[in-house]
């Protein structure tokens, strides 16, 4: 379909327009310099601003092997782009036509449909299929008379943030670098549906989650974690990810335990962010084993939280 077919103009065609455009998957530190931007000069032109982002990550459309998972789902991407203070979001697929085009037409594509007069990008990114980097890009924007605004990168620990940092970090299981790239703890939900109820027989009873396998899962293990509730509560919580190796190691599981707490959530969707990691998931040799290990990974987390002030949203 191409971009010009894509794009849909905003409701006040003789505006002035400012546009922010990338993945934004994961709308993490470095992602929000960029649309922070997007908003100061939209304020200090008097410019309608608008973000756009791609559906896709661009490289698993170019290369069919490439299974590089998702950070987050499409609404929930476009709700962290408006909580930095961009109403305006267009989601575009990253088509054959897209794919192909090159940097000068990608950006005359944008002043044909939407007049734009400030592009603000990523001082690393490339753009187009001629992978255009920031100072050609300033070039191309003076002979379309738009202002190309490079941001510069957010550095964590000596790195550059980035998604591919973020999703190894949750790989590993580790949660609170993740969630300091991030700007945020990392989130990860799904509705609550019925499991094997072992651990409600060893006295900790969870909730068992469906997951996208299109989005990332922090590494097998156990988690202290804050559950969201359908009802707005934000309670303090144990969080298991893994496949329950001490029954066989064939049952995947994504399951909260909320101390305290007996309310039916079948059906309903519950989510955790994800503060910090406890313990690798493992075989135990046997079920009264496990028990003590859950016991005492609940007291260890209980501890966390003891240390913490309480969340009511």
């Amino acid at each position: 379909m191409g971009l010009l077919q894509q794009i849909e103009p905003i409701e006040s065609s003789d505006a002035e327009i400012c546009v922010a455009v990338g993945v934004f998957d994961g709308v993490h530190r470095g992602h929000q310099a960029v649309l922070h931007t997007l908003a100061r000069v939209g304020e200090e032109n008097g410019f309608e601003c608008m973000a756009i982002s791609f559906r896709e990550i661009p490289r698993t459309v170019i290369d069919p092997f490439d299974t590089t998972a998702r950070l987050y789902d499409l609404n929930t991407r476009v709700a962290l782009i408006k909580e930095q203070g961009i109403v305006n979001v267009q989601l575009i697929n990253f088509d054959d036509g897209i794919r192909v085009m090159l940097a000068e037409e990608f950006v005359e594509t944008l002043q044909r449909s939407l007049g734009v007069r400030h592009l603000i990008v990523g001082e690393r990114a490339l753009i187009g299929h001629d992978l255009a980097t920031g100072e050609q890009m300033v070039d191309i924007g003076i002979r379309h008379d738009t202002q190309v605004h490079l941001v510069p990168p957010v550095m964590r620990d000596g790195l550059v943030v980035s998604s591919s940092l973020i999703r190894l970090a949750l790989e590993r299981g580790d949660v609170k670098r993740a969630a300091s790239m991030l700007g945020r703890l990392y989130e990860r939900g799904g509705k609550v549906v019925h499991g094997k109820a072992r651990a409600r027989t060893m006295g900790v009873p969870t909730a068992n989650m469906q997951w996208s396998p299109d989005l990332v899962m922090p590494a097998r293990g156990i988690y202290a974690t804050w559950a969201k509730l359908p009802d707005g509560r934000v309670l303090p919580s144990g969080t298991y990810i893994g496949d329950n190796p001490t029954f066989g190691g064939n049952s995947p599981a994504f399951e909260v335990h909320i101390s305290d707490f007996d309310e039916d959530l079948y059906g309903e969707y519950v989510s955790v962010e994800f503060i910090e990691f406890i313990r690798a998931d493992d075989k135990f040799e046997s079920v009264e084993a496990l028990e003590t290990q859950i016991q005492r990974d609940v007291d260890q987390i209980n501890r966390i939280f003891d240390s913490m002030p309480p969340r009511t949203r």
